[in-house]
């Protein structure tokens, strides 16, 4: 097993901390769509889309580019 794969969250760990809505978040972020992208598609407001980003970084600690990547790519396709 490398480094990656075991430091790379589970999907079933991420949803069971995260609601729907940040899971929908984090899927779309992890799909490579923009932060006005996402807002349009959630039809909510980009502030509303910053609070759900700042929601998911709470609740999983995460601190930096490489922990962001880690936690998307269970749901990044493959």
């Amino acid at each position: 097993m490398t480094i990656v794969e075991m430091k790379t969250r589970n999907k079933k760990e991420i949803e069971q901390v995260l609601t729907q809505r940040e899971i929908e978040v984090l899927r779309l972020m992890a799909s490579g769509f923009s932060r006005s992208d996402i807002s349009k598609s959630l039809s909510i407001s980009v502030l509303t889309y910053d609070e759900h980003r700042k929601n998911i970084r709470n609740k999983l600690g995460l601190r930096s580019h490489v922990d962001w990547a880690l936690t998307m790519m269970p749901y990044m396709k493959k």
